[in-house]
């Protein structure tokens, strides 16, 4: 290293003895034998030497002479030249420790310190490169210059290695810690001294280099939560508890933040605390996850009402209190009328609307203990603690009907979304949360087949036809797949000619315990559970099979009408699925008819215009059935591609009369139709005074009893093969 070979300023190069003994040593040929005098100082210091691997470098200026010893050759890879200098031999430092070592030599000879003390790297012959640990001691001539030194070697690479290992394992730590936003602190008790990790100290906010006594760190605790703190830690010390938990919030400028704290902790044989040792955890975000399953569990995310789970366990816990204190549970299941078609025409996001508006309304009517929760769908429902008499029940449920006949403002839009209302009471009409759902399930269905927007109560007749709705629900799914269904066909005439011109086709259930069921029992049913649909894609094939049959062997075309249902318009599959139907038949559009009702017209989507539009492209012919029952469509009958009003029986049963309107509604009908040049068609003929009144009238088509009555396929050739 800069600095050997110069004493007193001169310059030379000694060159090393070839003994390797590293200090004065035994005179050659001496030996050791067990009556010998006592070992000296340098016999213990070769032997300590020995044991602890230590080289020595003893270089006497003054003399001209460099000894190394064996073990110092063995660190530096045997390869060092019998005349290797001095600067040969500093050569050997790395270059990333030379300037270092150079500056710290150079200072320890100009103020000529006895002890130089450092660490640095070796690049041996081989390339590779080792870490060493050097002690000089250092004699000085009178003149002030450096007459001998002694430096004493260690290899310490591999307690370098340790040391890396341990700081890259350390700081794999503080990096996993960081991730999981985890951090430690430790307490010694008999040294009174903390240790924080930098996660820690990030955690609490505290500054890197905080060095706290005792009671700074009980400061780290909010000052609200400091004394059951430090009472648990109390608690815990006096029933010689090892392991302590707890959770602290920490007030921040936007909310809290809530730390986690697990503390282990150790004690002396006399029972005092000896070291606590605890993990801290920051779980504000695990806890937000938390709330939020909870609420995802428990509450309906869209309105914010409880949902059926905690509706349930309401219900549970309030029929379990009306049983202690002998009081009356009222529960109550409302259904938001004609919502699927507010959903459907005005779209998903304004029936979400809708639900929220309905919920906000069901809150400001109802008392603050009683709990209103979103079942699904449109369902809602209501637990009524403490109500005293069944009168009360109904007297809840009118209130919260009246609060529904007010338009809701959806989509900027005006709706109108009335409520139907079934109720049960406990213990009258269950005794547990499942029956009193059950039986006001069954309330629900019977208001709905009363009209919609009112209330029912449970009785037992109730059970018994939603039991056998349940049965015959069953019964329907096997039916499609059984073949149970069967069409008949109503002939239609032309009341001019007489001739046949076309049929109805009418669903019929062939049960085979049951027989003939009739179309009021199960088409209703269809519709609501969405049946409908598959049956009347059924529908659409065996029509189109029967009318390519029968204009094969007509000499005039024949139509052949089929009824659609609402719920099958939304999805967009209807114009698919009847074009399957005319292709799989050969059926020909211009002799297939769709039936549609007054109240699709009314909701003026555009989805229903527009498949309309497609099937009427097509050559199909679009009819209205029923018309003049429903609601007034009158605005509408120019916007969509209608060529047929069919007048409702209900109409035609009264002619000719003077008594009521009926006469008038006709007349104003077939006058309507005449206007938008669409023909006319009236069902329900069953006398020839009622025929001759409608031919009066100029009505073109007819069908009812007087002409026929519905038949099976198979049957209908009697009027085919008429002339």
């Amino acid at each position: 290293m800069p600095g050997f070979g110069q004493a007193g300023g001169g310059v030379f190069n000694r060159t090393m003895h070839k003994d390797h003994h590293d200090m004065p040593a035994l005179a050659q040929g001496d030996a050791l034998t067990t009556n010998a005098a006592p070992p000296g100082s340098d016999d213990c210091l070769r032997a300590a030497q020995h044991l602890v691997e230590v080289g020595f470098i003893r270089w006497d200026a003054e003399q001209d002479a460099l000894h190394v010893s064996a073990e110092t050759r063995a660190m530096l890879g045997h390869a060092l030249a019998d005349d290797m200098g001095v600067a040969e031999l500093v050569g050997l430092i790395g270059s990333s420790d030379a300037s270092r070592i150079h500056s710290l030599w150079t200072e320890a000879l100009a103020r000529r310190h006895a002890t130089v003390d450092a660490e640095f790297s070796v690049t041996l012959a081989d390339g590779s490169v080792r870490h060493l640990r050097g002690v000089a001691l250092c004699d000085y001539a009178a003149h002030g210059g450096l007459a001998r030194c002694v430096i004493g070697l260690q290899d310490v690479s591999a307690q370098r290695a340790v040391l890396q290992a341990l700081s890259d394992s350390e700081a794999r730590l503080e990096e996993a810690q960081e991730i999981a936003q985890f951090g430690c602190w430790e307490w010694d008790y008999t040294r009174k001294e903390a240790r924080f990790s930098a996660a820690t100290l990030r955690m609490l906010r505290l500054p890197p280099d905080w060095n706290p006594d005792m009671r700074q760190i009980l400061t780290v605790v909010p000052e609200d939560q400091r004394d059951w703190v430090q009472a648990l830690y109390k608690d815990a010390f006096e029933k010689q508890l090892t392991t302590l938990r707890y959770e602290v919030r920490h007030p921040e400028s936007e909310g809290f933040r809530e730390i986690h704290t697990v503390a282990r902790i150790s004690y002396s044989p006399k029972g005092h605390p000896r070291r606590l040792l605890a993990t801290v955890q920051d779980i504000t975000e695990m806890k937000s996850y938390r709330r939020q399953l909870h609420s995802l569990s428990f509450f309906d995310p869209l309105t914010e009402l409880p949902n059926r789970a905690l509706f349930v366990d309401r219900l549970s816990q309030a029929l379990i209190d009306a049983s202690w204190h002998h009081q009356q549970v009222g529960t109550l299941l409302l259904d938001l009328d004609r919502f699927k078609d507010i959903n459907d025409s005005l779209g998903h996001g304004a029936g979400d609307d809708l639900l929220k508006q309905a919920a906000q309304r069901l809150r400001q009517v109802l008392r603050d203990y009683d709990t209103i929760a979103r079942l699904g769908g449109d369902e809602f429902a209501v637990v009524l603690p403490d109500v005293r008499h069944a009168t009360d029940l109904g007297g809840i449920a009118n209130k919260v009907i009246s609060a529904f006949t007010a338009p809701f403002t959806v989509s900027g839009n005006d709706v109108f979304a009335t409520v139907s209302i079934g109720g049960a009471l406990y213990p009258s009409d269950g005794q547990d949360a499942n029956q009193l759902l059950q039986h006001a399930d069954a309330a629900l269905y019977h208001a709905k087949g009363q009209g919609r927007n009112n209330f029912q109560f449970y009785s037992r007749d109730l059970t018994a036809q939603a039991s056998a709705r349940l049965t015959m629900e069953s019964e329907l799914h096997k039916a499609i797949e059984r073949e149970e269904l069967e069409l008949h066909y109503q002939p239609k005439f032309d009341l001019a000619s007489g001739g046949l011109v076309g049929a109805e086709a009418l669903m019929r259930w062939n049960h085979p315990v049951r027989g003939m069921v009739s179309p009021v029992q199960f088409i209703p049913l269809a519709e609501d559970t969405g049946l409908i649909v598959p049956m009347g894609a059924w529908a659409l094939r065996q029509a189109c099979q029967a009318a390519a049959e029968w204009n094969s062997r007509s000499s005039r075309p024949l139509k052949i009408a089929v009824n659609l249902s609402a719920r099958q318009f939304p999805g967009g599959e209807l114009v698919k699925t009847v074009r399957e139907a005319l292709a799989a038949a050969h059926c020909q559009p211009q002799w297939l008819e769709l039936e549609i009702t007054e109240s699709l017209l009314l909701d003026g989507r555009d989805e229903v215009r527009g498949v309309l539009e497609e099937l009427s492209q097509l050559g199909i012919t679009i009819a209205i059935d029923d018309f003049g029952t429903g609601y007034s469509a009158l605005s509408y009958l120019t916007r969509f591609p209608v060529q047929i009003l069919k007048i409702d029986r209900a109409f035609i049963k009264e002619l000719p009369s003077d008594r009521g309107n009926a006469e008038q509604l006709v007349k104003a009908i077939v006058s309507l139709g005449q206007s938008l040049n669409m023909a006319l068609v009236a069902e329900g003929v069953e006398t020839k005074e009622q025929a001759d009144y409608l031919s009066g009238l100029g009505c073109e088509v007819v069908q009812g009893f007087l002409y026929g009555r519905p038949v099976a396929q198979s049957a209908f050739s009697q009027w085919l093969d008429k002339p």
